[in-house]
């Protein structure tokens, strides 16, 4: 169940009604009735002791006893009192975890609506509730995408340790909203909370997280028989990255859109790529040789994803990372005609600097290749793909052109029009970054 968390300016929290109420009925007629009660039983003992009845150290006694039983009677009405708000307020936070399954929404903390959240929310919602806006379910993702109406699709995969989704890999999703604002972003993960990106919902733009189904992402496709041998391909050590693999072929051929690695920079809108794949590797006269699977811009039901599950599915691999991976769109490509149904980008694409090489440009060496480099880019490139697995451990000098690239692209909190409070935001300081490189 996901925390919930009533800011305390939200005039409308859980229990609310229900606190007015219990309010005004102990200090309206019940709490009246009840203390107008106790105060004529102490005038008939008064008017008793005055006609002599009663010793006077009888009268007095009978004083103790009834305060007593007043203070022992308001004490109990009291925390019936409480007991009855603190019950309602349970009920209230269960049947709104109950009917809201994890679903972020314009919600604070991810289940009690709050003030900052509502006011945040697109107008173009219209007024529609979180419920009625992100449905639980199989259709959860195609029904969030229609409500949204967003200009482009982008998904992502984490499969990993959500405590090890750090600052360096929200660049991805920083960069992303700079230059698509209106668009869907949808990560498939079984480790992060649903509320994982709330802070992001709440600024009005559209992501979400969503449990990998992958039996139903690749129903009707080739995918499902592989899938037969799950029991068998979750042994392999590099099961993550191949369900991660076929998470992003199936994604794309069902829904239609972007996918990213998580090691992404975003530097220009992505828009105008239509079933495109990057070049990670050219030849002499820049012909490719080894394409990348790490950005994959396709259409929905596009032909080449069906082959490359074709290929996934016939010619899988339990003990080869890259035979699933980079070398799969590689094989497909390389018996596929390029046109309408495949475009091949250059390295400049997407893959700018090679692994090979990109420790370099994480340093302030050879400034005047790293400024042409950077111009280039600047001009040509759609994103950067900063090989994660190569760099995880590296902190880009103030020189070097990852730092300009974080800067120009990722780092400012004006992405989001945050302020410098948010600390989920980094400014590419570098001790932020070298925390994040120990991390993961």
């Amino acid at each position: 169940m996901l925390p919930l968390h009533v800011p305390p300016s939200y005039p409308g929290g859980p229990g609310r009604g229900l606190m007015a109420s219990v309010s005004s009925s102990s200090g309206g007629r019940g709490g009246g009735g009840s203390g107008g009660s106790m105060r004529g039983s102490l005038g008939s003992m008064s008017s008793l002791h005055d006609v002599g009845a009663p010793r006077t150290e009888d009268s007095a006694t009978m004083r103790k006893v009834t305060a007593l039983g007043l203070v022992v009677g308001v004490s109990s009405f009291v925390i019936l009192v409480v007991f009855a708000v603190l019950s309602a307020r349970m009920l209230n936070m269960e049947a709104a975890v109950s009917n809201t399954p994890g679903v972020p929404s314009v919600m604070g903390g991810g289940g009690v609506p709050s003030a900052a959240g509502a006011a945040a929310a697109k107008p173009g919602y219209g007024g529609v509730t979180p419920i009625e806006l992100v449905p639980f379910g199989d259709s959860r993702v195609e029904k969030f995408m229609a409500k949204s109406n967003c200009s482009l699709n982008f998904f992502l995969a984490w499969t990993t340790s959500a405590a090890k989704f750090s600052l360096r890999y929200r660049r991805t999703i920083e960069s992303t909203l700079k230059f698509h604002p209106d668009a869907c972003l949808i990560i498939y993960s079984p480790t992060m909370t649903l509320d994982h990106f709330q802070a992001f919902w709440d600024l009005g733009y559209n992501i979400i997280v969503e449990r990998p189904d992958v039996p139903y992402l690749i129903r009707g496709t080739p995918a499902e028989a592989w899938y037969a041998g799950i029991d068998k391909w979750k042994e392999g050590q590099y099961f993550f990255s191949h369900i991660t693999e076929i998470i992003r072929l199936a994604t794309l051929w069902k829904y239609g859109g972007v996918y990213l690695d998580t090691d992404v920079v975003v530097m220009q809108e992505l828009y105008n790529l239509k079933n495109a794949v990057g070049t990670e590797l050219s030849d002499e006269r820049g012909e490719a040789k080894v394409l990348n699977g790490a950005v994959l811009a396709f259409e929905k039901g596009s032909k080449f994803i069906h082959e490359a599950m074709v290929e996934f599915n016939t010619t899988y691999r339990i003990d080869s990372w890259g035979w699933n991976g980079p070398q799969l769109v590689t094989r497909v490509a390389s018996r596929f005609p390029q046109g309408e149904d495949l475009q091949i980008l250059p390295t400049i694409g997407f893959y700018p600097i090679h692994w090979a090489k990109v420790r370099k440009y994480f340093t302030d060496e050879d400034p005047a290749d790293q400024h042409a480099v950077w111009e280039r880019m600047k001009r040509e490139t759609y994103l950067f793909h900063y090989w994660n697995k190569i760099t995880v451990k590296l902190t880009p000098s103030s020189g070097s052109l990852m730092y300009k690239v974080l800067n120009n692209f990722a780092s400012s909190a004006t992405i989001l029009g945050l302020t410098d409070d948010a600390v989920w935001v980094c400014h590419c300081k570098l001790e932020e970054w070298r925390e994040v490189g120990r991390g993961g």
